[in-house]
């Protein structure tokens, strides 16, 4: 293997798998990247067993080639070299050493054999869809983050996709939760949903998947097969072993209808939740919220350090009302969403609240109120 390489390109491709590679893999090479030399361009290969990473970057190669070398040791050497110098040139010498030569640098990094890197998992498509980088990102960023961190809790501990039809035109549905909240956002598409309904889309891969989107606006194509999905932009692709699981019936946390309407400035809000947030001091973050004509009296103590009450202009539609939320959550909510305002469907104090963002129909979420004694 010899060849030339820009080295915004490789610095880029290798910022890419270090998301996917294996930190303590208990089989060494997992740890590794695979360097596939082949015609007009370098390959990249990396994965951990349930994400596979395949990319292909522009290069002058001179001699085809294949090898592995240490994920992260590589991407370390590549992002230090100097900017001053644009190409790098990479040659597989004897004993499975690749030499790296940027300038008047030169490293020498010990590899392994291309052919001991397990092979890509193979691929039974059924069927796919397509829509923008845009919109892929986000469905992601609306629902990634209430996915349990659990991942003994099956069927929660993955994000849900559906099929739903709105104005006789088809959205695509990404549902997540973690029990004690739920996300839903929604977005146009093209093709056939043909995931089955006992799989979900693992947390890990909606993570890297949305590094990846936040590159480029290019069309997504999303392929699935038994077990698993295939995205797809270009010459980027990542795939992902879908999880086997039962994803809860959200629509029966949904309230029918509501008793209290409240609508909020974002901004402030978002600063208030913040700062009260200080002084919650269990471990569910709880602040005490009392919605009064006019206005949000947010308040939490900690008896070690002490108290904080803080007031947001809010306009109430219903009767007075004394809850209490999980600060953190409500603050995930206004950090996935760009809105000017944020609406809140209540019920009594230990129904579920819905929120909403004001004049969209295509996202929502659920919010379980806290018992404050």
């Amino acid at each position: 293997m010899d060849l030339f390489i820009n080295q915004d390109e490789l610095n880029r491709g290798l910022r890419r798998v270090q998301g996917v590679v294996e930190k303590r893999p208990t089989v060494p090479i997992m740890s590794h990247v695979l360097l596939e030399a082949r015609e007009g361009a370098l390959q990249l290969r990396a994965g951990d067993g349930v994400l596979s990473q395949l990319s292909s970057y522009p290069a002058q190669v001179d001699r085809p080639g294949v090898m592995t070398v240490e994920a992260a040791k590589l991407g370390a050497v590549v992002a230090s070299l100097s900017d001053r110098e644009p190409t790098v040139r990479l040659t597989l010498g004897k004993g499975q050493r690749l030499t790296l030569r940027c300038g008047k640098t030169e490293f020498n990094l010990t590899g392994t054999d291309g052919s001991d890197y397990p092979p890509l998992p193979g691929r039974d498509d059924r069927g796919g869809l397509e829509l923008s980088g845009g919109e892929l990102r986000r469905l992601i960023e609306e629902t990634l983050f209430s996915i349990s961190g659990d991942e003994n809790r099956y069927g929660l501990n993955g994000a849900h996709l559906e099929q739903v039809d709105v104005g006789g035109a088809s959205r695509l549905r990404m549902v997540t939760t973690d029990g004690s909240r739920l996300s839903w956002s929604e977005v146009p598409f093209d093709g056939t949903l043909t995931m089955g309904r006992r799989m979900l889309l693992p947390r890990k891969a909606l993570q890297e998947v949305k590094k990846l989107l936040d590159e480029a606006e290019a069309r997504w194509r999303v392929d699935f097969g038994e077990r698993s999905a295939t995205f797809q932009s270009g010459e980027l692709s990542m795939q992902v072993r879908l999880l086997e699981g039962e994803f809860p019936d959200y629509r029966l946390v949904l309230p029918p209808s509501h008793k209290r309407r409240v609508v909020l400035e974002r901004e402030p809000l978002l600063g208030a939740l913040r700062r009260v947030g200080i002084m919650a001091s269990d471990r569910n973050n709880s602040v005490r919220c009392a919605f009064e004509e006019g206005r949000l009296l947010l308040s939490a103590q900690d008896s070690k350090a002490g108290e904080v009450r803080e007031e947001v202009v809010a306009d109430l539609d219903g009767a007075p009302l004394q809850t209490g939320f999980n600060a953190r959550y409500l603050q995930e909510i206004l950090g996935a969403t760009r809105s000017e305002q944020l609406q809140l469907d209540m019920g009594d104090a230990l129904d579920p609240c819905i929120v909403r963002i004001p004049g969209r129909d295509d996202c929502l979420f659920v919010v379980m109120p806290m018992r404050l004694d």
